[in-house]
């Protein structure tokens, strides 16, 4: 029964309400409980008084064989594992996304960590307001330093070029390229947000933005990139949430930013979907691999199941409970994803685990030049 469960939810993922919860289940949940109630019923077979199960258990066993064997090869990928490396590949741009989900985060300590990663864009979401968004900001002031300080919004300055970042709700972005456009829709329901006093429990956001790469570098074109947070309610149906969202998406009242001269201006064009995305980043509350991301477009791939391998827990509820935290760690729950249109080629793609907050870091290399089909 757990098994048939856990590849019920392989074979259907969230086509269905109800299926998506089986969906959800771990792959070490489901192969590790099939090995205790397989020895279980081995050892209760020897106490028993009358045989049986004497044909269903091989059977059995062969099952649990097949899937343990099936997920690191298929889940982890971990053949991919040979020849590989964490370095970037030249010529490309990387992309870091982090939800920090508000928690008390050392911003200079991972500010210095990002930077030595070697990120070219970056997007926070979440992070603390006041005091400790600014301390972050400032961690990127590298990507276009200048003498004087800047405004880069009513609320914060930095000594660089705004140009380079952007400050909008929940969402925070440097980048090592100016920006020159942006654009976002919110969705979903204030009332529950309210309640449940998370910042996207009940509301979900979608921003595009257009970055203007040197044609010399990387790119002859912008960089078109949606950065997304969707609700995170587990009890919603996630084919729903996705669909609310590009209908948000592809109903933009036209109201934006545009870079002036000196600051951010606000701008108004023709009510219309966003401009069709290079790549999708975010924290997509919903695993890895569901029927419901197909709502957001065709032509994209994950990221992971093209270049990435290994467990991939991008998300790890935090409790006080410390055999219910080894159990949840166990969970390998992969909700920050990134999608990359298929005219861009996924030079690398790798989660870090950061030591604050439930979320991992996602970072994600792509490129244009010398592209080949994957």
């Amino acid at each position: 029964l757990v098994l048939g469960a856990w590849i019920t939810g392989r074979v259907l993922t969230d086509q269905h309400h109800w299926s998506q919860y089986l969906w959800w289940i771990p792959p070490i949940w489901a192969v590790g409980a099939g090995w205790v109630l397989l020895l279980a019923s081995f050892i209760f077979a020897k106490l028993a008084r009358r045989s049986g199960g004497l044909f269903l258990r091989p059977i059995l066993l062969l099952l649990v064989v097949g899937t343990s064997l099936y997920v690191p090869m298929f889940v982890w990928n971990m053949q991919r594992a040979l020849g590989s490396s964490t370095d970037k590949a030249p010529g490309s741009i990387r992309v870091l996304h982090w939800n920090q989900a508000a928690y008390e985060i050392d911003q200079s300590r991972w500010g210095q960590r990002i930077k030595d990663l070697e990120a070219d864009i970056v997007l926070i979401t979440n992070a603390e307001w006041g005091e400790s968004r600014q301390t972050l900001l400032e961690q990127f002031a590298y990507f276009a330093p200048t003498e004087n300080q800047r405004w880069i919004n009513y609320s914060y300055r930095i000594h660089a070029k705004p140009a380079h970042y952007r400050v909008e709700g929940s969402a925070m972005i440097a980048s090592r390229y100016p920006m020159v456009r942006t654009g976002m829709v919110q969705f979903g329901s204030a009332q529950r947000q309210q309640i449940l006093e998370h910042s996207s429990s009940g509301r979900g956001w979608v921003m595009f933005i257009e970055f203007d790469v040197d044609p010399e570098s990387v790119l002859d074109e912008p960089l078109i990139v949606w950065f997304i947070d969707l609700p995170s309610d587990p009890m919603q149906w996630k084919q729903l949430q996705v669909r609310e969202a590009k209908a948000a998406i592809d109903a933009w009242d036209g109201r934006g930013w545009t870079m002036g001269r000196h600051v951010w201006e606000q701008t108004q064009t023709e009510p219309g979907p966003f401009p069709e995305p290079d790549l999708i980043v975010g924290d997509f509350n919903l695993i890895r691999g569901s029927d419901s991301i197909k709502a957001l477009g065709s032509g994209y791939r994950d990221a992971f199941e093209r270049v990435g391998y290994g467990r991939t827990s991008s998300y790890t509820p935090k409790t006080n409970n410390p055999l219910l935290r080894k159990l949840l760690g166990l969970a390998d729950w992969h909700i920050d994803l990134s999608l990359v249109h298929e005219d861009l080629k996924i030079e690398g793609y790798r989660l870090i685990e950061a030591d604050q907050g439930p979320h991992a870091i996602q970072l994600l290399d792509v490129s244009r030049s010398n592209l080949v089909q994957q």
